[in-house]
């Protein structure tokens, strides 16, 4: 029975993981020196920046940052921890600071 159990939740977890892997496969994330010298080459706006207002405008506490190349534009991934102690992930275009939206809202 137990043996049952494992294999079902290997089976379950390891299906999900593959198909929550698909929809990102296009998208690259830069170490902190790469992400200096793209700050630099490209002209975006600061990361700081971005981070104190994506937590400003979802009344959330800055917890990451990272700078990500998805479907060729240059986004900030942002996690923010919720007051209800959820975490959720916000991108900002890096290059105009505007908020492309939440990865999950729930």
């Amino acid at each position: 029975m137990v043996y049952f159990i494992v294999a079902f939740a290997a089976a379950y977890f390891g299906s999900s993981a593959a198909a929550g892997a698909e929809p990102e496969a296009d998208r690259v994330c830069f170490s902190t020196a790469e992400t200096r010298e793209k700050i630099l080459a490209h002209g975006l706006s600061e990361p700081f920046r971005a981070m104190r207002s994506a937590a400003s405008r979802s009344q959330a506490e800055a917890i990451g940052v990272k700078l990500c190349r998805w479907s060729e534009e240059l986004v900030y991934e942002i996690n923010l921890l919720r007051r209800d102690g959820h975490v959720i992930h916000v991108f900002v275009n890096a290059k105009t600071g505007q908020v492309m939206g939440p990865r999950n809202e729930h």
